[in-house]
């Protein structure tokens, strides 16, 4: 039976729960990082702690928990489900409070890890490529653009209207119409042999793959510019390509029912997937 980690102690699921009080049930309030196990190790685990640690700190969230407390219990729990290959969410909200969103309150976060088997996305994902709807507002001004927090209504209902319209996933724009991400991944696109990916500035989410993505593409010489990407540059790739810790690397070959390049999955693509699949190999193996 799968176990959850809750506030340092493992329970089962249906005694895994916190109060309808917290602050993250009542109010989104709380921050959240997904990671991918391979062979019993996460990769860049120390990126997602670092990234975890600043969207606690830009929601003034006070804790007592250090980056090693939080890594052995990631670790305690894929060994206590006997995972190897996994899907892991750690989950830390303000803590319970009244009604309200004062400030007075002394808090005590709330800390969830849960963690599952998980092999990869369907093969013909990779294979075919996804169809994308340009679809959905990112709020770039916002204090919370660019963290992980749990409120992530725009996404949902940007990919409930992607999935209405019969498109794989969405993509959303910034309040000034640039391209930000999609609902779960950040986006780049090829471009005459060139990556470009929408900038932090954007108000897109620091992804963790992202940013191996672009430490890879360096490394094989492949030119990234990191800008303002308008709809009809993303519409006039050659390839585009989303990335996030559990899909790893994935191709769009249709956005807004147009084609992408030649409709099939490109060369980059298939060459930063595999060149990033090289990498976590080496990362586990060490």
């Amino acid at each position: 039976m799968q176990k959850i980690w809750i506030n340092g102690k493992f329970l089962d699921p249906d005694k895994a729960k916190v109060s309808v009080f917290d602050r993250g049930f009542m109010y989104g309030d709380g921050v959240f990082e997904t990671m991918r196990g391979y062979a019993g190790r996460i990769f860049k685990l120390d990126r997602h702690l670092e990234r975890l640690f600043g969207s606690l700190k830009a929601l003034k969230i006070e804790h007592k928990y250090s980056k090693k407390y939080l890594q052995d219990a990631i670790y305690k729990t894929l060994k206590t489900n006997r995972l190897s290959s996994a899907y892991i969410k750690l989950t830390i909200t303000r803590g319970e409070g009244r009604f309200g969103i004062s400030h007075k309150d002394i808090f005590s976060p709330n800390v969830v890890i849960t963690a599952k088997d998980f092999e990869g996305y369907p093969g013909w994902m990779s294979d075919m490529g996804l169809s994308a709807a340009i679809t959905g507002v990112q709020n770039d001004g916002s204090i919370t653009s660019g963290i992980k927090t749990l409120n992530y209504l725009p996404y949902i209902l940007a990919r409930f209207d992607a999935k209405g319209m019969g498109f794989d996933e969405a993509i959303l724009t910034n309040t000034k119409g640039y391209i930000t991400e999609a609902a779960t991944s950040n986006l780049f696109v090829v471009r005459k042999g060139s990556l470009i990916t929408p900038s932090i500035g954007s108000g897109c989410l620091p992804g963790i793959t992202r940013g191996v993505i672009i430490e890879i593409s360096k490394g094989l010489k492949i030119s990234v510019k990191e800008k303002l990407l308008t709809r009809p540059e993303l519409l006039a790739a050659d390839e585009i390509f989303l990335t996030n810790s559990l899909a790893e690397v994935l191709p769009v070959t249709m956005v807004d029912s147009k084609r992408i390049g030649s409709g099939a999955v490109g060369g980059i693509t298939k060459l930063l997937r595999n060149s990033y699949q090289k990498e976590v190999i080496k990362e586990v193996l060490q």
